[in-house]
């Protein structure tokens, strides 16, 4: 029998259809479609929330999705461990013609994890908004981010800052930074965690826990940040029920440190890059994460070229917009009607 062999440029091509060419959502889901006809106002006049997908080439992206399709366009990034029920208490506080979409950003919520031996990196932020956004057809939007998703909105406006019209970050002013006197040890501490995680994943699934024992570790884990109310819209999306109980969907090598680089004066640098209107929200009762003046320090690089910059404080802690939605619900909306 003859072998059958595959030219270079065949193999190129094949490798190109499985791996590089994104796959679209199903029509049914199909996000940047400005057909409302579908979507019906509930008694509150708010649009969905509505499942969608983004298809990319190592798995999808899970997103949940509020208002009209020809809305005002926004994308809303949650934090570390967190998932897209982070904004469910705060956006039907908010205008009803903005189209939010809420995206469970990768290894959380209802998305794929990375594959094996592939390593989740803050940088990585760059490509995964991008090609939500052009699949939305989204040319320029608002950007709303809390805690690590904040840093990664505050990024991708500071390498893309003309595609953000508005930038709202809620308890963070940028991605946790990195010092030459302690990233050694970060990074020997953020590998060794993710082969241990490595580990245990392959040796079989995590081991199931009630309820209750997951409430304790979720509010526990937040240093209180998060309360029963908060734990459980988090849940719909972080938690599944199984035969012996719940576990998390999370992806446990989540739990590592991302081994990236964030120096304090690279951030200051690109902080100046930003044009976008921005808004920044601090809860009084939450840790700076970084000194005082740091903080101070990216403010005003972010002042420098943006049209305007407004620095609020509120009462509350790290979720303050999940657990009180109605003190950071006023000036978001103050913001985006400006």
């Amino acid at each position: 029998m003859k072998t059958i062999r595959m030219a270079d440029s065949e193999k190129r091509l094949l490798f190109r259809l499985q791996h590089i060419i994104p796959r679209l959502s199903a029509v049914s889901a199909l996000p940047g479609s400005t057909d409302t006809s579908s979507l019906t106002p509930n008694s509150d006049g708010i649009y969905g929330p509505e499942e969608i997908e983004f298809h990319l080439t190592w798995g999808k992206i899970a997103a949940k999705a509020w208002g009209p399709r020809n809305g005002r366009p926004v994308l809303a990034i949650h934090g570390w461990l967190d998932n897209a029920a982070t904004f469910d208490r705060l956006i039907p506080l908010l205008p009803k013609d903005l189209r939010i979409v809420c995206a469970d950003i990768p290894g959380h919520g209802l998305s794929d994890h990375y594959p094996p031996d592939i390593a989740y990196h803050f940088n990585a932020c760059l490509p995964i908004i991008q090609r939500i956004v052009k699949q939305l057809n989204w040319e320029k939007f608002y950007l709303i981010g809390h805690s690590l998703g904040g840093g990664m909105a505050v990024f991708f406006a500071e390498i893309f800052p003309e595609q953000v019209e508005k930038l709202v970050m809620l308890d963070i002013v940028r991605a946790q930074t990195t010092f030459p006197e302690t990233m050694g040890n970060r990074l020997r501490k953020s590998t060794n965690v993710i082969l241990k995680q490595e580990e245990a994943i392959i040796a079989g699934p995590e081991k199931p826990c009630s309820y209750e024992t997951a409430l304790k570790r979720s509010i526990m884990g937040s240093f209180n940040s998060l309360d029963v109310t908060a734990c459980n819209a988090l849940f719909t999306r972080g938690l599944t029920k199984v035969a012996d109980g719940y576990v998390f969907n999370r992806d446990r090598r989540l739990r590592a440190a991302p081994l990236d680089f964030a120096p304090k004066d690279d951030q200051v640098i690109l902080a100046r890059n930003v044009t976008a209107e921005v808004l920044i929200i601090k809860c009084r009762d939450a840790p700076y994460f970084e000194s005082p003046e740091y903080y101070e320090e990216q403010v005003e690089a972010l002042r420098t070229n943006s049209k305007s910059l407004q620095y609020v404080h509120v009462d509350g802690n790290h979720h303050c917009h999940l657990t009180h939605p109605e003190r950071i619900a006023p000036l978001i909306t103050a913001f985006f009607n400006s």
